[in-house]
């Protein structure tokens, strides 16, 4: 019985060797497969990662480039919009703030009032008010010109 027992106990004891060897290949394996399964997670996530990078930068240089050409846009329109209102402002100042008088008037020096006194009397509120309008229609304008530059340089 001895010997029985023992041959039963390498018996058992070779079972278990074996079937903790079987375990620990099958094990192995697994652990190999994740290994090769999270490097190709990891270099999928890196050429993703790299591509958005890549995206990225080419999307910021081309709102750079869209952004420059809306600036130099809004710089030339602003430009030649002041030079028009310079232009139509001096033709105004030339004329006066009062009509010509009537080639037909006996007195053309007169329209229900006197002009110059009119002008001197009423020139420093005309010239306030003209000045503040055109102020106002000047902050109007360049804001309009900006807002319709972003809007541009927004659907590009």
């Amino acid at each position: 019985m001895n010997q029985r027992g023992s041959v039963e106990g390498y018996l058992i004891a070779g079972a278990v060797v074996i079937g903790m060897g079987a375990a620990i290949a099958v094990q192995t394996y697994r652990l190999d497969s994740l290994r090769v399964e999270y490097a190709e997670f990891k270099a999928g996530v890196e050429a993703l990662g790299d591509a958005a990078k890549k995206s990225a930068k080419e999307k910021e240089a081309k709102d750079k480039a869209n952004k420059e050409q809306a600036d130099a846009e809004n710089a030339r329109t602003t430009a030649n919009l002041n030079a028009v209102i310079a232009k139509l402002r001096a033709q105004r100042t030339s004329s006066g703030a009062l009509p010509a008088a009537a080639t037909t008037s006996s007195r053309p020096d007169l329209a229900c009032f006197d002009r110059a006194e009119y002008q001197r009397e009423d020139g420093v509120a005309t010239a306030k008010l003209l000045g503040g309008a055109r102020s106002l229609a000047d902050e109007g304008t360049a804001a309009t010109v900006n807002l319709n530059t972003a809007k541009g340089w927004a659907t590009r």
